[in-house]
């Protein structure tokens, strides 16, 4: 029994609960018929945690009770997506009105922008593949350096007009959102590494840098453009990267596919096939279509309904929008690893979704034919925003574990590369929705207007609500070895073991 307890100390990148699961259901442990010894697969290809490594850490997402390395690679990550993102986002009060003076049309102002989402939606996958090959350190930082570099390089475009503009803006963004794929990458491999036990909770937390980023971006862009024109925004965002490279390239340790080699790669085509990867991938195209949906129609439809709005009032109203999510997203992260109650968090968010989307026109469903809500009233289009910032919340917390658990059932080694690999899935579904979304509202709002338009979204919710939860059903009974309830404990493992 001393040789089962001291296999059982082996974790894999995922958790050392994890492998405890499978024991319970006899998917990947067996007792040899020679000396009853325990063995395990996955024990063949993942050396045991020694000491330092943050397997082999008990420690749960904390500040003051994680290790020293933990929580600085923590802090690195979220500086990384603070200026990453703030820097994506200083753009939009003036790049918009200076790209249509210099000869771009609406539609290629929007196609400048939409190309981050593009190149993330492609090459995310692949970087996900190659992240252990390439090393997750190095794409960091690199692809950190890259940004910088490309960001300031735009800012010198203010020289040029006309064609010579356009195609210059499409190959710098290009690159660039080539960059922030490949840093992005990394950083959310090498965190669901470092907190194997916490992925919910660090990504939740981790929501929060985003979201700051993004609320700060606009503000400081329409700051600098006012005090220096086009160039100073971005020599000004982009120096800053670059500076950040730097301070990344000097903190952020040696991670474990440096240190002890670790340069498999994982099978992305094994991962593709699996039914419960895919239906997760669509629950991400459909979050994000919901969140970037109202970036280009929100503001001029309250501007125009609302008009004694000011701008400063229309800022404010965003800002609950965003902050709203990024407050409340490590609470979400909490209890989709302590509650394990993913599944149930998933149908639930995308059911307050649905209904908010109803509440934020409001749709014409229930003030024209149920005349149970006012057309004109402010406080419920911000009832509805702040709904759907809880119910993407909700939503969110739990895909990336679920995507991890249905990796590791399906027999993909829990480590470094299974990590990378489920990380690109992540941002390349997501890139998804961050192109769908604002090209389908700006269609949809120009032929049948804001209410409907939200009102359709709110429908195509609820349809894949129904599909997800007929899935989870078929899943539930026609798969028995499934991680319904995530995880079992050490102490339920060590019992079964007994009785065995």
């Amino acid at each position: 029994m001393m040789e089962e307890q001291e296999g059982l100390s082996t974790s894999p990148s995922l958790s050392s609960t994890d492998k405890s699961l499978n024991c319970q259901y006899g998917s990947v442990t067996r007792l040899t018929d020679g000396d009853n010894a325990l063995t395990d697969p996955l024990a063949d290809s993942t050396e045991t945690a020694g000491e330092g490594d943050p397997e082999s850490e008990g420690e749960g997402f904390s500040c003051t009770g994680g290790s020293r390395v933990r929580i600085l690679t923590f802090v690195c990550i979220a500086l990384n997506n603070f200026i990453a993102f703030c820097s994506y986002s200083i753009v939009t009060p003036f790049f918009p009105g200076e790209a249509l003076k210099r000869g771009a049309s609406q539609v290629t102002v929007g196609f400048i922008i939409g190309i981050y989402a593009i190149i993330g939606l492609i090459f995310g996958p692949f970087f996900g593949k190659y992240l252990t090959t390439i090393g997750s350190r190095f794409m960091l930082i690199s692809g950190l350096l890259l940004s910088g570099g490309c960001t300031v390089l735009f800012g010198f475009l203010q020289y040029t007009e006309g064609t010579v503009f356009i195609v210059l803006c499409f190959a710098i963004r290009s690159i660039d959102a080539l960059a922030v794929s490949a840093s992005n990458t990394a950083g959310i491999a090498i965190l669901t590494h470092t907190f194997p036990n916490n992925v919910a909770t660090v990504m939740g937390t981790l929501e929060i840098f985003t979201g700051l980023g993004l609320m700060a971006g606009p503000p400081i862009g329409g700051f600098l453009y006012d005090a220096g024109g086009f160039k100073l925004p971005f020599l000004g965002s982009g120096g800053v990267l670059l500076c950040c490279g730097v301070c990344l390239w000097v903190m952020v340790p040696p991670q474990p596919d440096e240190n002890e080699g670790e340069k498999k790669t994982g099978s992305l085509l094994s991962l593709l096939k699996l039914p419960v990867i895919i239906f997760t991938c669509g629950l991400c195209g459909v979050i994000s279509c919901t969140i970037s949906f109202f970036d280009p129609v929100l503001q001029p439809y309250l501007a125009d309904k609302y008009t004694y709005l000011t701008t400063t009032q229309m800022g404010l109203i965003f800002l609950l929008f965003a902050s709203t999510y990024a407050i409340l997203a490590p609470l979400w992260g909490w209890m989709a690893d302590k509650k394990k109650v993913m599944r149930f968090m998933i149908i639930i968010g995308l059911i307050i979704l649905s209904a908010a989307m109803l509440m934020v026109g409001p749709s014409p469903l229930l003030t024209d034919y149920l005349n149970v809500l006012p057309k004109k009233q402010l406080w419920i289009n911000l009832v509805g925003l702040v709904t759907i910032s809880l119910g993407c919340g909700v939503a969110i917390a739990p895909i990336f574990n679920e995507m991890l658990y249905a990796a590791s059932d399906a027999g993909l080694e829990d480590g470094f590369g299974t990590n990378a690999l489920v990380s690109g899935i992540f941002t390349s579904s997501f890139s998804i929705g961050e192109f769908v979304g604002p090209t389908a509202s700006s269609s949809l709002v120009e032929k049948f207007g804001f209410p409907w338009a939200s009102t359709g979204l709110g429908g195509l919710i609820v349809v894949y609500t129904v599909v997800m939860f007929i899935f989870y059903i078929c899943d539930y009974c026609c798969c028995p070895k499934r991680r319904h309830m995530g995880p079992s404990t050490e102490e339920e493992n060590q019992r079964l073991l007994i009785n065995a």
